[in-house]
Parts: structure tokens; C-alpha cells; sequence
């Protein structure tokens, strides 16, 4: 009888051994499946948060992009005031210079002359281009001053109307260059700022064929065909 007891705590004793070491073995294989569960939702957290559209928040902590200027935009008065004044110039040019090809006796003035019509052509019809798509309208006059000019060489002819022409084109290109620096430094429309930087070399240009022509230095410039344009004194017939 006394054996018999001593063998059942020995069974029993092995079956809470093994009931033990079976707790050890099972609970690390829980944990683990805890934490992978752990790390499978935050991954899809992590894939959630990736795919989910990033809002701004109230507090504005996301920089806004740059503004952008539209052409179309309303025109103000200096964009106005810089269109006339560059489509009366340009035609003043042009008209000008077309009697400056019947009324010179200079070859060399009438070279000049052919550059300025080419030249003022192409910058009016780029112009034009503009002011439609803008809905506004060119003056068709030249204006009360380029007027007076115009009348005043009608009456010269031969050399006379070669000092008057190129004296006007000295003022002129002098007032539509700044006319142009003017608009680049405050204007605002980006199409006209564009359409400024292109044509203000190019008067410039034509302001120093002047200065060379009128001072008789003699200095040729060259367009933009190649073609040469010498001063004035160097050849040709003056009268």
C-alpha cells in the first residue's frame, strides 16, 4: 500500500513535469504569434499610410506653389500705354523710312532705310499678334509728334531730307528704347515682357546705326541678313 501511494506522486510528479516544460514551450510560440500579429498590422499600417493621399492640414504646413502669370490676363494702363507707343513707333519707322527710299539721294541712308521697314515690320506684325489675342485695339495714327516729323520731311528732298530723317530717327529710337527699358522694368504682363526683351536689342541696335550715321564715324553695323550698312559719308551721293 505504501508502494503503491510512492509510485503515484512519482506519476504524477512526471505528468506536472511535463505539463510544465510543455508551458515553456508553448508560451514562446505565443509571444511570437503576438508579435508577428503586432508586426503584420503595422506593416499594413505602414502600406496604408503610403497609399492614402497626403492632405494639407489647417495650420497650412506645406509650401503653396509658385504663382504664375497668365497673358490673358485683364491689361493695365502701362500695358496699354507701352502697345501704343510701340505700334506708333514702328509705324512711324516704317512710314518714314518708306519716303526716305524715294527722297534720298544716299545710298547709304537708303540702306539704312530698308533695314528699319523690314525691321519694324516684323516687330509690328509680332505686335499685332499680341494685341488680338488680348482683345485690344492698335492705334491706326502715328501719333501727334511722329505726325510733325512726317509732315516736315514730305517737304525735303536730296541731302536736306537726309539730315532731317536721320535727326528724327536719332530722337525717335532714343525715346522708343526707353519707352521699351520702361515696360521691362515695370511691366507685368508676360507676353509683352517677353515681346520687350526680343525687339529692345534690336532698337538699340538701330539707335547705334544712328549715332555712327549722324557723328560720321563711319561704323557700319550689320543686320540681321548679314547685311552690311555704312555711314553715310562713306560712299553715295549727297546733295
Amino acid at each position: 500500500m505504501h508502494n503503491h501511494k510512492r509510485l503515484m506522486k512519482k506519476i504524477v510528479g512526471s505528468f506536472v513535469g511535463v505539463a510544465s516544460i510543455s508551458t515553456f514551450i508553448v508560451f514562446p510560440a505565443m509571444v511570437q504569434a503576438n508579435i508577428n500579429s503586432s508586426s503584420s498590422n503595422s506593416s499594413s499600417r505602414s502600406l496604408f499610410s503610403q497609399n492614402t493621399p497626403e492632405t494639407t492640414s489647417p495650420s497650412g504646413g506645406t509650401t503653396s506653389p509658385p504663382r504664375t502669370t497668365t497673358p490673358n490676363r485683364s491689361l493695365t494702363a502701362l500695358d496699354k500705354e507701352f502697345m501704343t507707343k510701340a505700334a506708333q513707333s514702328d509705324q512711324t519707322e516704317i512710314q518714314t523710312s518708306q519716303l526716305a527710299l524715294k527722297r534720298s539721294q544716299n545710298q547709304e541712308v537708303k540702306n539704312y532705310a530698308q533695314r528699319m521697314i523690314k525691321e519694324h515690320t516684323d516687330s509690328s506684325q509680332q505686335l499685332k499678334q499680341i494685341a488680338k489675342k488680348k482683345s485690344f485695339t492698335l492705334p491706326k495714327d502715328i501719333g501727334p509728334e511722329n505726325k510733325a516729323l512726317l509732315t516736315k520731311l514730305t517737304k525735303l528732298n536730296g541731302k536736306m531730307f537726309d539730315q532731317a530723317y536721320m535727326e528724327g530717327q536719332l530722337q525717335a529710337h532714343t525715346k522708343t528704347l526707353a519707352d521699351y527699358q520702361n515696360y521691362l522694368t515695370q511691366g507685368q504682363d508676360s507676353e509683352l515682357n517677353a515681346f520687350a526683351s526680343k525687339i529692345a536689342p534690336i532698337v538699340a541696335d538701330h539707335l547705334q546705326m544712328v549715332q555712327n550715321m549722324v557723328t560720321g564715324t563711319g561704323t557700319s553695323s550689320t543686320d540681321t541678313n548679314g547685311t552690311s550698312t555704312p555711314s553715310p559719308g562713306t560712299s553715295g551721293s549727297g546733295r
